[in-house]
């Protein structure tokens, strides 16, 4: 084994629209590779460009608080950081998350201040702010480099990688090429015609064609995602770079694209060479198995939870954006019946309509045919295209699980006096407090200030008679068409309706 020098994979991180994608254009066209000279077709969410004879690897994280799970990754799999801070927007949510994953990652980093080209604008208030966040840059009580740039003009750009390459020199970073293969997943989806793909970078080893790989998925990091813990193996069948360029080996350091996966691969997995590793693999995969085992009680606890929840199946384009969207659910009141990268497909919606699911598909193509299927069976399909929009529509939809205040306008309320039973049917005899409560209303069923149960009416009665309403300060008996809806003397049930 001989140890070799290897490009520094560098992070740019910070506050969305600050502008860390343009800076990576700005780099990708202006400093690519020797002999590589075109332009990017593709996004593999990692770039080499070279610098001065020296090449740099950036990863590209997204911006948006949601994805704070790929921010660690890219922290965790990175050498050194790139802070981004807009001059003429300062320090923001994201910047000061970003800044407390530079800090957990132990990672050198350096602060680019960008959009100098802005008029009246003041670098000084902006290192100002960071200091206020444990951040002193020179100049400013510390050692970190600040560099002035604009990634629209490109000045200060050449600063920047300077530093950068000065930064990877110092830290001397080695691997071998020949030593056991380890690559980690920053980017994974499913193409409709090329299938499985996965964008590694490889951090020891060498990946080649035809060579037989093994993506371990790693221990499951939340109780609702299905797709954490998996493992997946294929023979790769072609290394593709940025510019869509077949590659003969990807060395430590190289991002590349992997054609030949039996199965997307989570993000962050590692990829090993199926036979110098498989035993290792085997045994943790034994282990997480034990660790992931339902115990009785927790089988019991479920089968008496019986409180709403929103039943979703969630597709996306890509495996991080997937798993972004899985860490906004809250598991007390979403159950996730599946979820994937790639189009939405019948069995799933033939799933949601079994189920009385809802699908949210980011990014993916919903064919005619699939939407004509959802609307016949009346299953409710929702597709975005802008990750903001997706993720506060799912908080108001888990919010109105615990609080009837989204867009519900209260209509009445009444409480429960009385429960028979009469031939194998329970009845609610209740008394309505405020308002009118009709037989066709929505409905909550509460239990002090939870609500516990949506359920729907099936007939009201007053004496013998059935009747379609009943007002304020009136009394009656109600049935469900839920025969197994569990309710007490002294719940509460509200009447609503959706503002439109």
């Amino acid at each position: 084994m001989a140890l070799q020098s290897r490009p520094p994979i560098i992070t740019i991180m910070g506050h969305v629209d600050h502008g860390k994608t343009s800076l990576l254009d700005y780099i990708r066209k202006t400093q690519v590779a020797a002999g590589e000279a075109g332009g990017i077709t593709q996004h593999i969410g990692a770039y080499q460009a070279e610098f001065k004879g020296k090449k740099l690897t950036f990863l590209d994280t997204p911006g948006h608080a949601a994805f704070n799970k790929m921010r660690e990754r890219g922290a965790q799999v990175t050498d050194i950081i790139v802070l981004v801070v807009a001059v003429n927007d300062g320090v923001k949510p994201q910047t000061i998350e970003a800044i407390r994953h530079i800090k957990n990652s132990g990672n050198p980093f350096v602060v680019a201040i960008n959009k100098i080209d802005i008029k009246d604008t003041y670098p000084d208030v902006v290192k100002g702010q960071l200091v206020e966040q444990g951040i002193l840059v020179q100049g400013f009580g510390g050692d970190i480099d600040a560099i002035h740039l604009s990634a629209k003009t490109g000045e200060g750009v050449d600063t920047l990688l300077e530093t950068l390459a000065a930064m990877a020199e110092l830290q001397e970073l080695q691997a071998d090429p020949e030593g056991p293969l380890e690559a980690v997943v920053i980017e994974s989806t499913r193409d409709p015609k090329r299938g499985p793909l996965a964008t590694a970078i490889v951090k020891q080893g060498t990946l080649k064609p035809r060579q037989d790989i093994f993506v371990y998925g790693g221990k499951v990091s939340t109780e609702l995602s299905t797709t954490e813990n998996k493992d997946v193996e294929g023979r790769v069948r072609s290394l593709n770079n940025e510019r869509g360029q077949l590659l003969q080996e990807a060395l430590p350091g190289t991002p590349v694209e992997i054609i030949g996966l039996t199965d997307v691969a989570p993000v962050g997995s590692t990829i090993r060479d199926q036979a110098a590793d498989y035993s290792q693999v085997a045994e943790n995969k034994i282990d997480t198995r034990t660790e992931a085992v339902v115990t009785p009680e927790s089988e019991m606890a479920a089968l008496f939870n019986d409180k709403p929840k929103l039943k979703l199946i969630v597709k996306a384009d890509v495996e991080g954006t997937l798993e972004a969207i899985i860490q906004t659910i809250d598991a007390e009141s979403v159950e996730l019946l599946s979820s994937g990268v790639g189009p939405v497909t019948e069995h799933e919606v033939e799933l949601a309509q079994t189920a009385d699911a809802t699908i949210i598909s980011f990014h993916t193509k919903v064919t005619k045919q699939i939407k004509e299927l959802a609307k016949r069976q009346g299953v409710k399909l929702r597709a975005y295209e802008v990750i903001y929009e997706l993720i506060e529509d799912l908080q108001k939809q888990m919010l109105k699980l615990l609080e009837p205040t989204i867009d519900e306008i209260i209509t009445g309320e009444a409480e429960v006096l009385q429960i028979f039973d009469m031939r194998g049917e329970k009845i609610a005899g209740i008394r309505v407090k405020t308002g009118e409560i009709k037989r066709s209303d929505l409905m909550h069923l509460k239990r002090g200030d939870e609500i516990i149960a949506n359920p729907v009416i099936k007939s009201m009665m007053h004496g013998k008679d059935e009747i379609l309403s009943i007002k304020a300060k009136s009394e009656g008996g109600m049935t469900f068409k839920n025969r197994k809806l569990e309710f007490q003397v002294g719940d509460t049930l509200v009447a609503y309706k959706i503002e439109d």
